[in-house]
């Protein structure tokens, strides 16, 4: 049929007069959309740790892009090799939270969402690394103040911490002891020496818990064998008459300064009371003397007294020498 031009500019106007012109702008904005609009792609463009343990169990999250798309009751939506993850969140389009399953090796975590798998890379590349466990010697003692180093053995399959130094800090072995870094000296082939952190006294029967971690991945923790003590570690004065010294609040016979003496009922030099207080607002670490009670001669430790089970370790700023001279 000829189309007369008059009648196609006519049939225009009627549809324009009809629908209105915002309603046939709208229309014309969601066609638009509609013909650029594209899947997003499914990729995974990282890994917040690139190591997990052998047993299982590490916490990761999976960066990328289209992760809005994956239906989280599918159990196999998040895959570490063949292995799905042991859960997973879908914390937004760009974010998973997973748990690792138990593995070996160097797998590849992938992301499907049922119809697309997200692409092979070396992003998405995840090592197992077998853990390393830890043995404190039993009745560690821990200063508060940081400091004490211990001699701890290291366990684990295929065990291999490094002929000195040098190969051992390539390892990328690590420990924390109650969450705190705490250094580490090669000593041999399954020991080291484990420098500790400042801490806060244990009571009686509570223990800290140390662990070691291999490139970032943690081993089984030591909970049963170290705690934290209280500690002096200055005097004001190192020595005194033996007929003991006497001062007052406004001038104390002796300060001593500590960490953790918060919660002290007094101080005792050698097995002797002292007359002693803590400075207001300094209780953990400042406390004065207004008298030192009378000694024999030679040095005694300078120690708190606790009521609820913690003790006192012992430092060399603790020390107290009674003298004649």
């Amino acid at each position: 049929m000829l189309e007369i031009p008059g009648r196609r500019a006519a049939a225009a106007a009627t549809a324009t007069a009809l629908l209105g012109a915002g309603v046939l702008g709208f229309a014309s904005t969601a066609l638009a959309a509609a013909g650029s609009a594209t899947t997003a792609d499914l990729a995974i463009t990282g890994l917040s740790s690139v190591y997990g343990s052998t047993i299982g169990g590490t916490n990761i999250v999976l960066a990328g892009k289209g992760f809005s798309r994956i239906d989280e009751s599918s159990k196999r939506a998040v895959l570490f090799g063949t292995t799905p993850a042991t859960s997973f969140l879908v914390l937004s389009d760009t974010q998973i939270s997973a748990k690792a399953p138990a593995g070996s090796g160097k797998v590849r975590v992938s992301v499907t969402d049922g119809t697309t798998t997200s692409a092979d890379s070396a992003a998405d590349d995840f090592t197992y690394l077998e853990p390393l466990g830890v043995q404190v010697p039993n009745k560690t003692e821990l200063s508060a103040a940081g400091g004490t180093v211990v001699r701890v053995t290291l366990s684990g399959k295929n065990l291999s911490i490094g002929t000195s130094q040098t190969t051992f800090a390539q390892k990328k072995i690590t420990a924390t002891v109650d969450g705190t870094a705490a250094p580490l000296t090669w000593v041999d082939a399954t020991h080291v020496d484990l420098t500790a952190p400042a801490g806060s006294p244990t009571k009686s029967g509570g223990k800290v818990s140390v662990v070691v971690y291999n490139n970032g991945v943690a081993g089984p923790a030591d909970t049963t064998h170290a705690r934290y003590d209280a500690v002096v570690t200055k005097l004001s004065l190192a020595t005194g008459k033996t007929t003991g010294t006497t001062g007052t609040s406004a001038k104390p016979a002796l300060t001593i300064t500590g960490v953790g003496l918060s919660g002290a009922t007094g101080f005792r030099f050698g097995r002797t009371p002292g007359t002693c207080a803590a400075v207001s607002g300094k209780e953990a670490t400042t406390w004065t003397c207004t008298n030192i009670p009378a000694g024999a001669i030679g040095a005694v430790a300078v120690s708190p007294t606790f009521g609820d089970g913690r003790i006192a370790g012992l430092t060399a700023g603790a020390i107290y020498t009674y003298t004649n001279l």
